[in-house]
């Protein structure tokens, strides 16, 4: 038995982003879709302005491989409109892949006026499609993230991958459960020893708490002075995960007139640690 194999990237096949929108109180996407191919199958289909909340080159090739899918299905009889590829692309979402949160969502939070990002990046490649699709929706944003990893991952490249994205006004790194548990959390110190080792080696000028600097920055783990961060990264430590989203969001607002991106990743635990927070809270 023989099976035709279709490709997303075939001839008659292609996608583009247009820009980026707001749709149901979150950033997206507008693409369009547009499937003309005849070579094993009869795929046809043009779908313009398409929202798609999931966000990023990556996401828009998923949303074209699910289009083809749906199209041969229907080449095999299956009753599919244009309209209900539509309403599918554009209602699919992943919790914790490039997820962000709502404006009430932030000040359920306590994060009032914050753009939050979440999410479950743990490895060099998703990191890099993280910053990647970071770079392409908010590129003149300043960014703060909050970072907690599991034992077994490796932080060193994944700390590279955003060191070398783009400047990053500070890095708090903490600790989440890992499957309920504490066995395969790594420590928030660890992960500081990670980051500098990385910076030091790209070349990137860091705050820490091993530095006169850092102390000057800080009234009982409140921010209280940004005059020492020009140009230099803050790596902060703290074991407390809504903590640091604290931190973070003190350091975005102490610059006026400036958008800033909270952005929660690391690992899919710390993720679902916001998202559970969410759920009691609301």
């Amino acid at each position: 038995m023989c099976s035709q194999v279709v490709s997303a990237y075939d001839a008659g096949i292609r996608a583009t982003i247009n820009g980026l929108s707001m749709f149901n109180d979150r950033p997206c996407q507008s693409c369009d879709i547009i499937v003309q191919a005849e070579r094993d199958l009869k795929l046809s289909i043009e779908l313009l302005d398409v929202k798609l909340c999931m966000i990023g080159n990556h996401q828009l090739h998923n949303a074209l491989t699910a289009t083809c899918a749906a199209l041969c299905l229907r080449d095999q009889g299956w009753k599919i409109s244009d309209g209900s590829v539509r309403a599918g692309l554009e209602n699919t979402c992943l919790v914790g892949r490039t997820q962000f949160l709502t404006s009430k969502q932030a000040e359920l939070l306590g994060l009032p006026g914050a753009t939050i990002l979440v999410d479950g990046a743990h490895t060099k490649e998703s990191a890099k499609a993280l910053v990647d699709t970071i770079q392409m929706t908010f590129p003149q944003a300043r960014l703060a993230l909050v970072v907690a990893m599991a034992i077994d991952k490796d932080h060193l490249a994944f700390a590279k991958e955003f060191l070398s994205g783009r400047k990053l006004d500070s890095v708090i790194l903490t600790e989440a459960d890992v499957a309920g548990g504490k066995a395969r959390v790594t420590p928030a110190s660890l992960l500081r020893d990670r980051w500098i080792q990385a910076s030091e080696e790209l070349g990137i000028i860091t705050v820490h708490n091993g530095m006169a600097e850092y102390r000057e920055m800080f009234d009982d783990q409140l921010v209280t002075s940004l005059t020492v961060l020009e140009h230099k990264t803050l790596l902060a430590t703290s074991k407390s995960f809504a903590l640091s989203m604290k931190m973070a969001y003190q350091i975005l607002r102490r610059v006026e007139n400036q958008p800033g991106i909270l952005v929660v990743t690391g690992s899919l635990h710390i993720v679902s640690s916001v998202l559970a927070s969410l759920h009691e809270l609301s």
